[in-house]
């Protein structure tokens, strides 16, 4: 590449240096005295055949020369430049290359991090919604054992005063029929016998009822 830009650049500026030459009528081979000969009468100066030879000769000269000048300072230093700038790109481009990748990655990776929260929130909010249910239904039934426990305790203590008010009442009944049958009778009965009497009474009004 450092030859190729030498030999080209070394090529033009000969070219454009005996053009020069060539329209101001000067004359390589004789030091560019353009005074020495005889001016052509019409036509371009560098189309004189008799001045290829030494056209030909100096721009050899020359296009050795500024090659070698070239090639040893500036087109190295310009290819230097272009190669660095180059892998410079290179860099940037598998830099860039590799930014994507990660992005892509990292893109992935969050898409499956947000799949996986919801999945968990969803299991969540039903394990949630199934423990409640859960807890509902046994505080449902608790309450529904101890209202039942509690409506038997109620039914065995109203059973139970009503027993007792029975034999209170039997008890008064039988003191009474007793006192009664002293005052009006003037006999002194066994109140045990008074009692058993008033409940056979109100046993054969009960299931007279």
């Amino acid at each position: 590449m450092k030859n190729s830009l030498s030999f080209i650049s070394a090529g033009f500026f000969c070219q454009a240096v005996f053009a020069v030459n060539a329209a101001f009528g000067a004359d390589p081979a004789h030091g560019g005295d353009a005074s020495s000969h005889e001016a052509p009468s019409s036509g371009l100066p560098q189309l004189d055949a008799s001045t290829f030879p030494s056209q030909l000769f100096w721009l050899l000269v020359t296009f050795v020369i500024l090659y070698a000048v070239f090639s040893k300072k500036s087109l190295p230093e310009i290819s230097n430049v272009i190669e660095n700038r180059q892998d410079h790109i290179q860099n940037e481009l598998e830099t860039a290359d590799g930014l994507k990748s990660e992005a892509e990655a990292a893109q992935q990776a969050y898409e499956e991090s947000l799949d996986n929260a919801r999945t968990l929130a969803t299991k969540a909010l039903h394990d949630a919604q199934n423990k409640i249910k859960t807890k509902a239904e046994k505080q449902s039934n608790d309450f529904r054992e101890k209202t039942d426990k509690d409506m038997q305790a109620l039914e065995k203590r109203l059973v139970k005063a009503k027993t007792d008010a029975m034999d209170d009442m039997n008890m008064i009944a039988a003191e009474i029929a007793s006192e009664a049958a002293q005052k009006i009778v003037g006999i002194n009965p066994d109140i045990e016998q008074a009692k058993t009497a008033v409940k056979a009474i109100n046993g054969t009004k009960a299931k007279a009822a």
